[in-house]
């Protein structure tokens, strides 16, 4: 498996944020992609992550206070993948990043993965699909 990851979030109205990056996701990486998300929105962001610990250290947490006048955190349960919505968007991107084979290195995952999402950039649709699981009906039933 090669160390290169996404973060990404998406949201009922089928918009979808990400970045790429090399190694296993820490307490630096996710202010550094809470800050680009917060660049592009307006209005204040609320956000469902799951329990992962680069999501709950004290610096991220710190970093979250600071900002809270434009970004809200929910926890899910421990344990709790069927809930997160996102973990239907990380199903379908590993399907369609695997589709043609396996990558045979980090530029190629790296190169399907921005392929694969820059093409939801534009399809909505198919980011809301995401939220239709009867599992995740809650997330995608919230007025925020």
């Amino acid at each position: 498996m090669y160390p290169l990851s996404e973060y990404g979030s998406s949201n009922k109205a089928g918009k979808a944020h990400f970045m790429t990056y090399l190694g296993s996701l820490n307490a630096a990486l996710s202010p550094t992609f809470l800050e680009r998300l917060l660049r592009n929105a307006t209005g204040k962001v609320f956000l469902i992550v799951d329990q992962l610990r680069a999501h709950k250290t004290p610096e991220v947490a710190a970093w979250v206070a600071s900002h809270g006048d434009r970004l809200g955190l929910f926890y899910l349960p421990r344990y709790a993948p069927a809930l997160n919505a996102d973990e239907n968007l990380h199903d379908d991107l590993k399907g369609k990043v695997n589709v043609a084979g396996l990558p045979h290195s980090k530029v190629e995952v790296r190169s399907r993965i921005q392929d694969f999402m820059r093409k939801l950039l534009h399809l909505p649709q198919h980011g809301m699909s995401h939220f239709e699981h009867p599992s995740v009906q809650n997330a995608a039933n919230m007025d925020m």
